[in-house]
């Protein structure tokens, strides 16, 4: 089996999923007045909404590093994401393309931001997250199903270690 190439995308193709992926809860898209304006509102260097169309279709292709940190602000991605060699921004492209259009948008800017954190990092979030669903009282779903072990964590799973112990295994 050979191995595609992978194919990078165009500054205007990856605005363009932005807009189309990233969407206000229960909306279509991102008009360009409402990014502009929600730039202007974070305090980073203004983009009109011509920018925003211009480089959304490609008539600009070479913005400056101001105008990409806004966008990545903005929508919630990393500033990587805009350029072409990164291997993260093909990840990225690709799953946005993923997400459905009627995804909460908070979850949405979650996940993106999380894309370039260290494993580590990523690990102990799914624990912080876990914690709070259960401050929550939300069950994860797999209530009753014993998840794998993973190698070099000793303190996973202890609710399943405590339950062989209280059993006198």
């Amino acid at each position: 089996m050979t191995e595609q190439p992978v194919v990078h995308p165009t500054l205007a193709e990856k605005i363009d999923r932005l807009f189309t992926a990233i969407r206000p809860e229960g909306r279509r898209e991102y008009s360009y007045e409402e990014v502009s304006a929600g730039i202007r509102q974070r305090g980073i260097a203004p983009v009109s909404n011509t920018t925003l169309w211009e480089l959304r279709t490609g008539k600009l292709d070479n913005p400056k590093m101001r105008t990409i940190e806004a966008l990545a602000d903005f929508f919630g991605v990393p500033v990587t994401y805009f350029f072409a060699n990164e291997p993260e921004a093909a990840r990225i492209y690709a799953q946005l393309a993923l997400l459905p259009a009627h995804e909460d948008s908070a979850v949405q800017r979650i996940a993106l931001r999380a894309v370039d954190l260290s494993p580590d990092t990523l690990e102990m979030l799914g624990h912080i997250i876990e914690q709070v669903r259960r401050l929550e009282g939300k069950h994860d779903g797999r209530q009753g199903l014993r998840q794998p072990r993973i190698d070099g964590d000793p303190g996973q799973h202890r609710e399943a270690e405590q339950k062989e112990t209280s059993r006198g295994t």
